[in-house]
């Protein structure tokens, strides 16, 4: 089937999702700032504070995707959508606190277990809190909070929307059945060296060019050298990226890895995120799918549609009854 596709970095670009590890793992203390309200549910605060510390990865990614004359209405229009979640954020805590949705400490522990496995190290964790001016209590409440939250949604969503029948089904699967093809895919591997506005361009083309010399003299391994040399997150896993379809890479990159034949090894690559040398590892052509290969992905898909659209309105529904007041975002 046609995946969407969402456009990434090669690494995988941040995805702005609510899960638990948002509140944790993607904010970034920068310069202090003089806290003050940006928005009030129902009397509970939520202070500039939180909305910079939300809000400045997500900007500063986006930002290198961004040009034309009205870059800074998308700008402005995300960090407004980004306070519209943290509003919806709050209703949620607050719904499932009056709902007295419980969550047992194994359940809190083991959140906080899944989210310190995303460090590399024990030093690592504890520094992330430190940057962020989390206590270890004040990160626990969070995370009890996010996890009463999707146990909230499990209750109210969830457990009242109704499977789709095999009929349903098979009538999505012929009124859809253009739609029923997996895309090409490649599987590549990459050499990372970054480059930002700090860089040394001339020293980080010569650094990749002499590893690219050592790849083509072909005495260590692709993914060993991967391990190595790059500077991107796939290295411990010797720069593997996984499948891939057209549209999830920025352009170059998946220009220069579907050119490639399998077991072929690119010439240095340009991107906004550095330099790149890229190993095609496998490919899969497009195919059909049948129903019986699809059925199950359908039926999930067709599930997971309705407690979104259940979803949206229980939320306008909470929305309409809590009071909300914000400030605009300069």
């Amino acid at each position: 089937m046609k995946k969407k596709q969402n456009r990434k970095s090669p690494e995988g670009k941040a995805v702005f999702l609510f899960a638990i590890i948002c509140l944790f793992v993607a904010s970034s203390l920068g310069a202090k700032v003089v806290d003050k309200t940006v928005a009030t549910v129902d009397g509970e605060m939520i202070l500039m504070s939180e909305y910079e510390r939300r809000a400045k990865p997500v900007i500063e990614e986006y930002e290198k995707f961004l040009t034309g004359p009205d870059k800074e209405i998308k700008i402005k229009e995300l960090k407004d959508k980004i306070l519209e979640q943290m509003i919806d954020e709050k209703i949620l805590i607050q719904e499932a606190k009056r709902k007295k949705v419980k969550v047992n400490s194994k359940e809190i522990q083991d959140g906080i277990g899944e989210i310190r496995k995303r460090f590399g190290t024990e030093e690592e964790y504890n520094q992330e809190l430190v940057r962020q001016g989390l206590s270890e209590g004040k990160f626990r409440e969070q995370v009890k909070e996010q996890l009463m939250v999707i146990k909230l949604i499990d209750q109210e969503i969830k457990a009242k929307v109704v499977s789709p029948t095999d009929s349903e089904i098979e009538n999505f699967y012929k009124q859809n059945e253009s739609e029923m093809v997996e895309p090409e895919q490649v599987r590549a591997r990459h050499i990372l060296i970054k480059v930002d506005e700090n860089t040394d361009k001339k020293k980080a083309l010569k650094r990749i060019r002499d590893i690219l010399r050592e790849v083509k003299k072909g005495e260590t391994s692709f993914a060993e050298l991967a391990k190595k040399y790059s500077e991107g997150p796939s290295a411990p896993r010797g720069g593997d990226l996984g499948f891939f379809i057209r549209g999830q890479m920025v352009r170059k990159f998946e220009e220069a890895a579907f050119a490639l034949k399998v077991g072929e090894i690119s010439d240095v690559v340009e991107t906004e995120y550095g330099y790149h040398i890229i190993q095609c590892i496998e490919k899969k052509a497009s195919e059909k799918k049948s129903l019986e290969e699809v059925r199950d992905y359908l039926r999930n898909f067709i599930f997971q549609k309705r407690m979104e659209e259940q979803y949206e309105k229980w939320l306008r529904t909470l929305r309409d009854k809590a009071s909300i007041t914000r400030s605009e975002i300069d």
